[in-house]
């Protein structure tokens, strides 16, 4: 354990000189900034507490579809780019094998950077979210322990979801720029696959085979029983999925994913 704890402080060091950190504060104010503008401009006249309770709770929820279903696999494979290619960039592979360091203790410490700056960036867009909503008065700010524990249990799920993005990244072994459009083609694909269900629901079943699919409708339906306002339409709850089958969609993109990481990478390093 403590090899692994030093590899990964290790990772932390080749991060320092990247500005990794003043990078992902000033990409997390921007979802926030938007959803809770976007939610003050929709308020009229109504001021009731279950209603501006519904406000801060629709600013949320498109924070977690926005600022982290569809960038935060974007950040996430950036990162990883630039993880994964550090050592074939500085040639340093010949260094790893005189220590000696296993393949498969370097993935897990690499992927666990990975996750704290992804917890990181989850934090920050609740807080400047909470910020935001207090600042524009866009809304009554309520249930911040839960919707901070969730939206960090949403960042660990996300992290799990991105994992096949960041096996591509390995698999193809390109520049940083080719790493980015693979993140982003995944963000956007799952949205168009979550835009063509919602034209068609006789597709329904097939939304939840996709992680983060899988995982932001599970959140949808965590969610829904700690909102002030809960109409949605019959057809919404068609998309939720049991909790058994969340753990089991994100488990096996999990152990696929790292077996995978675990074949290409080793080539690398031959």
């Amino acid at each position: 354990m403590r090899e692994l704890l030093n590899l990964v402080a290790g990772e932390f060091a080749k991060l320092k000189r990247k500005k990794i950190v003043p990078f992902i504060v000033l990409l997390s104010m921007l979802f926030p900034l938007i959803v809770v503008y976007t939610s003050k401009t929709g308020m009229g006249n109504d001021t009731s507490v279950e209603f501006l309770k519904g406000r801060f709770d629709l600013s949320y929820t498109m924070m977690l579809g926005y600022g982290l279903v569809f960038l935060e696999p974007c950040l996430l494979g950036i990162l990883a780019s630039i993880l994964f290619f550090m050592e074939r960039d500085n040639d340093t592979f010949k260094n790893l094998c005189v220590i000696p360091v296993t393949t498969s203790r370097l993935i897990v410490a690499k992927l666990s950077v990975v996750l704290v700056y992804g917890l990181f960036y989850t934090f920050c867009n609740i807080a400047f979210m909470i910020l935001f909503t207090w600042i524009l008065k866009a809304g009554i700010i309520y249930d911040v322990g839960f919707k901070l524990v969730f939206s960090l249990i949403f960042g660990i799920g996300i992290t799990i979801a991105t994992l096949p993005v960041i096996v591509f990244i390995i698999y193809f072994n390109k520049s940083y720029l080719i790493s980015t459009l693979l993140s982003f083609f995944y963000a956007i694909l799952n949205w168009s696959v979550l835009s063509i269900v919602e034209t068609n629901l006789s597709l329904v079943k097939i939304i939840n085979l996709f992680p983060t699919l899988c995982l932001m409708n599970w959140s949808s339906k965590k969610m829904l029983g700690r909102m002030a306002d809960r109409h949605l339409l019959p057809e919404a709850y068609l998309l939720f999925p049991s909790d058994i089958w969340a753990f089991v969609v994100l488990g096996i993109t999990l152990v696929l994913s790292m077996l995978l990481m675990l074949r290409f990478y080793k080539k690398w390093t031959r």
